[in-house]
């Protein structure tokens, strides 16, 4: 009986191993372990080595970059995840104390590039396709002076300036309450939006709620106002921690309430959060408040944990959380990107591109995963273009739609030079080659294609979909080559 129980035990543990990594393999597995640990008190410290991890694990994805630095000279990191032109802002911890909100943009990050990785899908939405047509710039410690010493207190700061933070304090050595920057200054009371008429403003460097002498006083809310100045996000999402409400008007215009309301309507939908009710006269100089008024573009301010009081949100609040943002990424990113689209028309264009990878190709320039199919690697025509897409010609597939990220201009070879034998009296001239176009080797840092959905039209099967004799008499010297790129307030 023994030998018999052993001999199943045996016999299941093979089958096991032979089946497991086929199981594995078709469900995405064998993906790189996870670098963010959001159960544990998440320091500036911390956050800098995850951020540094996640561009070397992901590195045809992320790249990261200091915008300045802050007030006692802590690096302001931005990190981008993504190849596409169209920009997408997410910030966190503008308040000391909401430092929950960095762990939960850095997991975004992380759950977003494993996910490309992988190939995997949300919705209709191959995820790894939708990164060569937008970017994810992320801040996500705006306030890193103040996030340190909520939670490590004087010990990280000189010795002098220790009598002027406890007495901006109001006399405590607990810092678990702070909320400002390192100045003591409110860092989301310093943006241009009716900076004048804030309420309930401290009148002197404190914990909370002093809004400067002048909007953008801090070094922090500067190198915030002048990179998104510069990059012109589609939408932009503050992230703030208490109450588990979403802000999203300030004095926004009639003709963009439906576009923001259906917006705010949908994130609060997946979140389980109330979306707050305009005010008349509500109280300004946030960064959503000064998004909005600027750039007329949709922009929410979500308190993403229930109300803990004057502290941190405790960490067994995670779970919670997580569920109700694990999702949220995408629905901002494609909401900014069809909104981005809505402006373009599909123009005439002549050029002739190089892939040197395999892409996904689209029917029509939207990301629906049904319409989506594969070409290899080769050189293209490019008929017409419509913002980040290209339509190019192939010879089985006929008309179809890539991004524009993934395309390089094509450049022609020069001839094969002449050779003449040098052993014969009478030399004859060898005939000068016509140029040949060889395919380029997949480049390391070039995007995944996606696999051809399920009956859809086969993959082209030249790596040279237009002919060589096309190839040789195309001008390029006119191609389109892309361009690169260069709220009533939180409590």
């Amino acid at each position: 009986m023994h030998l018999f129980l052993r001999k199943r035990t045996l016999l299941g543990l093979l089958i096991m191993a032979i089946v497991l990594p086929t199981l594995v393999a078709a469900s995405g597995g064998g993906s790189k372990q996870a670098i963010i640990n959001p159960k544990q008190l998440y320091s500036y410290e911390i956050m800098t080595r995850d951020m540094k991890k996640l561009a070397e694990a992901y590195p045809e994805l992320i790249r990261y970059r200091s915008l300045g630095k802050s007030e006692y000279g802590r690096e302001l990191w931005l990190m981008e995840i993504g190849n596409g032109p169209v920009n997408v802002l997410l910030n966190a911890s503008h308040h000391a104390r909401e430092w929950m909100t960095t762990i939960t943009v850095m997991n975004m990050a992380e759950t977003m590039a494993a996910s490309a990785a992988k190939q995997g899908v949300w919705k209709q939405l191959n995820t790894a396709d939708l990164f060569d047509h937008i970017t994810f710039q992320i801040v996500p410690m705006v306030n890193p002076d103040g996030v340190t010493l909520q939670q490590k207190g004087l010990a990280a700061f000189p010795q002098q300036d220790h009598a002027e933070l406890i007495k901006m304090n109001k006399n405590s050595r607990d810092f678990k309450r702070w909320k400002a920057n390192g100045k003591g200054v409110d860092l989301n009371r310093q943006y241009p939006a009716d900076w004048d008429t804030i309420r309930q403003a401290e009148y002197g460097p404190s914990y909370k709620n002093y809004k400067g002498k002048k909007p953008l006083e801090a070094k922090e809310a500067q190198l915030m106002y002048n990179f998104t100045k510069q990059i012109k996000p589609e939408i932009a999402i503050s992230y703030h921690s208490s109450g588990e409400i979403i802000f999203w008007n300030f004095k926004t215009k009639a003709s963009n309430l439906p576009r923001d309301r259906a917006f705010v309507q949908a994130y609060a939908a997946m979140t389980g959060y109330r979306a707050v009710a305009p005010e008349a006269n509500p109280s300004g100089g946030g960064f959503t408040d000064w998004f909005i008024t600027e750039f007329g573009k949709p922009a929410l301010t979500p308190e993403i944990a229930p109300a803990v009081g004057e502290t941190n949100v405790p960490l067994s609040y995670w779970d919670r959380i997580w569920k109700q943002h694990k999702d949220t990424m995408w629905l901002i990113g494609t909401t900014a990107y069809e909104q981005a689209m809505l402006t373009e028309k599909a123009k005439k264009a002549s050029a002739t591109i190089e892939l040197t990878s395999p892409v996904t190709t689209y029917r029509y320039p939207v990301l629906n995963r049904e319409t989506a199919s594969s070409v290899k690697p080769g050189v293209y025509k490019v008929t017409r273009e419509k913002g980040s897409w290209y339509e190019i010609q192939t010879s089985v597939q006929g008309s179809r739609w890539i991004a524009k990220s993934v395309a390089k201009p094509w450049s022609k070879p020069a001839p094969t030079p002449t050779s003449t034998p040098t052993s014969s009296p009478s030399p004859i001239p060898t005939p000068t080659a016509s140029p040949i176009v060889t395919p380029s080797q997949p480049s390391p840092t070039a995007p995944n294609a996606s696999e051809p959905s399920a009956g859809q039209a086969p993959t082209a099967p030249s790596a040279t979909e237009i002919p060589i004799e096309e190839r040789v008499a195309e001008d390029s010297g006119s191609s389109v080559i892309p361009t690169p790129i260069p709220t009533p307030s939180s409590t």
